[in-house]
């Protein structure tokens, strides 16, 4: 035997979770206020329907909590209460590693075309296999 309690939810939506229920399970429901009784499934089948209804209907504010005695349907998102403004952070300013940049010296700057070697140049380089 499973319990099904469902205080969080709406008039009209824990009637259309009952209906469903009804649909669904093939053994006996009982209804006790917002409180239903299921018998002749698994807990696990019922957890499953719970999350089927609470997705089919868009509920996402909506959780299933699965404790020892029954499942409870619980809302998880509390209304904004009135007059209380959320604070707003400011964004986070990334850490400068290497210092600050150096600007870049276009102008100033030449690479050179030619490369002389100092020293002798590298000779040719012989097989070494025998």
């Amino acid at each position: 035997m499973s319990k099904v309690v469902a205080e969080d939810l709406e008039n009209n939506q824990f009637s259309s979770l009952v209906q469903f229920l009804i649909s669904t399970s093939s053994g006996p429901l009982v209804q006790h206020g917002k409180v239903i009784s299921i018998t002749g499934i698994t807990r696990k089948k019922v957890k499953f329907l719970l999350h089927k209804f609470l997705h089919a209907n868009h509920l996402s504010q909506y959780r299933v909590l699965d404790t020892t005695t029954a499942f409870e349907i619980v809302h998880i998102k509390p209304e904004a209460q009135k007059g209380k403004r959320l604070e707003r952070h400011k964004p986070l300013k990334h850490p400068v590693p290497y210092g600050p940049p150096i600007p870049y010296l276009s102008g100033v700057v030449k690479p050179r075309l030619t490369i002389e070697w100092q020293g002798k140049p590298p000779g040719e380089r012989t097989g070494y296999r025998k």
